[in-house]
């Protein structure tokens, strides 16, 4: 599963259901740095996610997309959230190689 996704559900959890950070770390035996690692994208355990699903009541099977082309648009939504880490220059270069590879056909830009 993707950390960021993984992150973003375990925060939504814990606003729906009223809980503390401290009351998840504690009853999922995770760290304040696991969970800022799952936000840059670190993948979490089989067993993490297991223990999140345990601790919520909920089940993240249907979490993980099929379909490529919302992979594709995770994936991106990853590498924005990551170029704010960048500087400027590497972030063009990236476009640049991007737009070069459309050019080359590629990269499909109709989905």
């Amino acid at each position: 599963m993707n950390g960021i996704k993984f992150a973003e559900i375990i925060e939504a959890e814990l606003r729906k259901q009223g809980k503390t950070k401290g009351e998840f770390y504690e009853a999922v035996g995770v760290s304040a740095t696991a969970l800022y690692g799952w936000k840059r994208g670190a993948e979490p355990k089989r067993e993490t996610i297991e223990a999140v699903e345990k601790y919520f009541g909920i089940s993240l099977n249907g979490a993980e997309k099929s379909d490529p082309r919302e992979e594709l648009r995770e994936d991106l939504r990853i590498l924005l959230h990551s170029a704010s880490d960048l500087p400027p220059s590497s972030v063009y270069e990236l476009v640049a190689e991007i737009h070069k590879r459309k050019e080359m056909g590629k990269v499909d830009s109709s989905s």
